[in-house]
């Protein structure tokens, strides 16, 4: 994620929750004019058209998508069955309703996708076990199995990437190391401030779970454990994506560069597509605006430059987090060891251009 999309994130977090605030205190102060069933209904129609807008003026500006407006909207009513009193929830029972739908359609995707799992389990896993050979990561893996194995796109199961690649990393006690591959690896963290901002941000999570659990019990005791769901679900994400990252490192394979970054995406550069590789870096300012770059970089205490900038002549696709997709042209990446990373990464492009030009000469139109 670059400056311009954590801009775009922060406004909408801090435009929602501003809101959230607003109206829970106005619902509180002023129950007697919500005991109007119009008003009510004008609330229930305009809080999630609120949030939709928001949302798609700011990080829609950057990728927007009618599913995840769907998703804002359902938040928005749920945010609202929570905020109203009990007794008026009762007398608009609409609400109710809704919910009762919303819940009813959810159980009916999860049967449906535990069936369609069922039905062509045999067919994933081995393909699951050939992809492995060639892809190296579980996210990589796990996706082209599932575009292998279904030949018709799968939002759905595509939505259950991240949680996938979170179990596997949190539960496979096997995966103690990096990979062992007879090709070069390069980590991405050891040489970073990585590992204390990680410290930092679990050490933040679990004294904030607590406390907000204890703040929302005043007010409801199903509030307060679904936020605290939530909180533990962020967090053991977290703990999943640094496991990753520290058995993730980047490959130099023989045709192509394979990059995944934790959890939260994963690229795969042919050698032939590579345009440029260069030492001196876009300015951070044209950075910040450029909406087609992937940085394989980690966050820290201070913000340092990307090691290398890699320009491509064809766009490539990154899968990102719960199975999103974003089209790049240019990658920024450091590593630990930049030089011999630099090194080995011209000669495979030289390599290819030579075989390339051997072959185009070899055959002539």
């Amino acid at each position: 994620m670059n400056q311009t999309q954590s801009v775009h994130y922060m406004r909408f977090i801090t435009a929602s929750v501003l809101a959230v605030v607003i109206l829970y205190v106005t619902v509180r102060k002023h129950v007697h004019v919500f005991e109007n069933s119009s008003v009510l209904l004008l609330l229930v129609a305009v809080f999630p058209l609120y949030l939709t807008v928001v949302y798609r003026m700011t990080i829609g500006r950057v990728k927007y998508s009618w599913k995840v407006c769907v998703s804002v909207a359902a938040s928005g009513l749920g945010i609202l069955y929570w905020i109203i009193p009990a007794p008026l929830r009762e007398q608009y029972k609409v609400i109710k309703y809704v919910f009762f739908v919303m819940e009813g359609g959810i159980i009916l995707i999860e049967l449906w996708i535990a069936w369609y799992i069922v039905r062509n389990l045999g067919a994933l896993i081995r393909t699951f076990r050939a992809e492995k050979t060639n892809h190296f990561y579980f996210l990589s893996t796990y996706a082209h199995t599932i575009e292998a194995v279904f030949k018709r796109p799968v939002f759905l199961l595509r939505l259950l990437t991240t949680e996938a690649a979170a179990l596997y990393y949190l539960t496979y006690r096997k995966k103690t190391r990096q990979l062992s591959l007879p090709y070069p690896t390069y980590s991405y963290h050891e040489k970073t401030e990585y590992f204390g901002f990680f410290l930092m941000l679990v050490h933040a999570m679990l004294i904030e779970i607590i406390a907000v659990h204890i703040l929302v019990m005043r007010w409801s005791e199903i509030a307060a454990w679904v936020v605290t769901f939530f909180d533990v679900y962020f967090l053991l994400l977290l703990i999943a994506d640094y496991r990753a990252i520290t058995l993730s490192p980047v490959v130099l394979a023989p045709d192509k560069l394979h990059i995944q970054l934790g959890i939260r995406s994963f690229v795969e550069v042919e050698y032939t597509n590579i345009e440029q590789i260069t030492r001196e870096v876009t300015a951070k300012q044209k950075r910040k605006k450029e909406t087609d770059a992937y940085s394989v970089t980690l966050p820290s205490f201070f913000e340092e430059e990307p090691k290398l900038e890699i320009r491509l002549k064809q766009p490539v696709e990154v899968t990102e987090l719960f199975g999103r997709k974003k089209t790049v042209r240019k990658l920024y990446v450091t590593v630990d060891d930049i030089h011999g990373f630099y090194d080995n990464l011209l000669e495979n492009t030289k390599r290819w251009l030579h075989m390339n030009k051997e072959i185009g000469s070899a055959n002539p139109r």
